[in-house]
């Protein structure tokens, strides 16, 4: 990939801070948001074939002519619930059905705050988020989900490696 390709747009990190900008994160409710969900295994929470993962859940989606336009709405998410597994959801068009594919409608608020740098951080962030929702919704951390906003290849091309870090505040 040279920097004329564009796999993944952009990342715009204010796109995840509250809408005055006062505020480091952003509160967002989704009603039945569409994605198709598949898994990999993880090695204490490392995914291990997460590419293969997004290859396989791509693939359905594309057959099915199922992508979400414009292409900066794709969102992948992981859940990582176990250091073990982890559950890989990919954003799909809201009126399109996905042969061969498990569909999960996600509903809920989050408190959504993106974070910039090397994934070995994670733990850091996650730390930064238990104080966020202890501050900010009275709540512990118990569901999130991680947002890649994009793949490893465009991170290294744009030079910023973000990760946005939606907990569950529903």
């Amino acid at each position: 990939m040279d920097d004329k390709d564009e796999c993944c747009p952009k990342f715009d990190p204010s796109s995840y801070t509250s809408d005055d900008g006062n505020k480091s994160y952003k509160e967002i409710t989704w009603n039945e948001k569409p994605f198709v969900k598949d898994g990999t295994w993880c090695f204490y929470y490392v995914p291990l074939a997460f590419g293969r993962a997004m290859t396989r859940a791509l693939k359905k989606i594309q057959n099915a002519e199922a992508e979400v336009e414009p292409r900066s709405e794709l969102m992948v998410l992981s859940d990582c619930h176990s250091p073990w597994y982890s559950n890989i959801f990919l954003s799909v068009a809201e009126d399109k059905e996905v042969e061969g594919a498990e569909v999960e409608k996600i509903s809920g608020t989050f408190l959504a705050k993106s974070f910039e740098g090397d994934y070995s951080n994670m733990g850091k962030w996650i730390k930064e988020m238990e104080t966020l929702l202890k501050e900010t919704a009275t709540k512990d951390l118990k569901s999130f989900y991680l947002y890649y906003p994009t793949c490893p290849k465009c991170a290294k091309k744009y030079g910023e490696n973000y990760v946005v870090i939606m907990a569950d505040v529903s």
